[in-house]
């Protein structure tokens, strides 16, 4: 199904029908595609032509998403990696060897991504992925040891709309885009997920576990909900 605008532009919408569901319902992904979840005796015809009756609504929400960014675009806009607390100064080189790496250069403040070839947005991701289960791995251990908990077990994955997940079994999953935030909104993201060792919840308990280690953890969670919008469109 498509919704097209009144400028032309074609909107894909992603039709859900789904048990439980008893309204219409639309929303926006992080594709900037249209979510639309229905009942799963709904008519199509009926689907459409509620999408319709709802045209003023898309046309202003469409108006206000963020777009949607390549990695590539991302960093040549905010040339910086999130690492060890601290920003690193980003550059893309070609690499001379016959693997895609990184180094760190310029006594440690800048990080250069080395890809076998610079215009292949693949490899130039498959780098900063590599970074990033470095870096995240890293500052989770040292999060872990500073507050006094056992290191848990790390992924680092794409996550579609989390910035992290904690399992019953300890493992804290964590979303690759952490490394394109600032330090102390890193933080905020490895500190919340420790807190779940912890509290598996997110009782008051929970909250007075995440304020003894991250004080202005509101403050932090306000910031990185006004960004999150943009950061989560980059490489979809």
């Amino acid at each position: 199904m498509v919704f097209t605008r009144e400028s032309g532009q074609s909107v894909p919408v992603e039709l859900r029908r789904r048990k439980g569901t008893r309204n219409l319902r639309l929303s926006f992904g992080l594709n900037n595609q249209i979510l639309f979840s229905i009942p799963p005796r709904c008519s199509e015809r009926i689907a459409i032509d509620f999408l319709e009756s709802q045209r003023e609504w898309l046309e202003a929400g469409l108006d206000k998403l963020p777009a949607t960014s390549s990695l590539r675009t991302w960093i040549n806009r905010y040339p910086k990696l999130c690492a060890s607390g601290e920003l690193f100064h980003v550059s893309i080189q070609a690499a001379k060897g016959r693997n895609s790496d990184y180094i760190f250069s310029n006594y440690g403040s800048d990080v250069i991504l080395r890809v076998l070839d610079p215009r292949d947005d693949v490899q130039l991701m498959h780098v900063v992925r590599c970074f990033a289960k470095d870096a995240l791995y890293c500052r989770v251990a040292y999060q872990a040891k500073y507050h006094g908990l056992s290191i848990p077990t790390v992924s680092v994955r794409n996550q579609v709309s989390r910035w992290g997940s904690c399992s019953f079994s300890g493992t804290i999953s964590l979303n690759w885009r952490l490394v394109l935030l600032d330090p102390e909104l890193m933080d905020y993201v490895i500190l919340h997920e420790l807190a779940h060792l912890k509290q598996m919840n997110h009782s008051d308990k929970f909250w007075n576990q995440l304020e003894k280690y991250d004080p202005l953890y509101k403050f932090h969670e306000s910031e990185i909900n006004k960004i999150s919008s943009e950061i989560m469109r980059v490489e979809r």
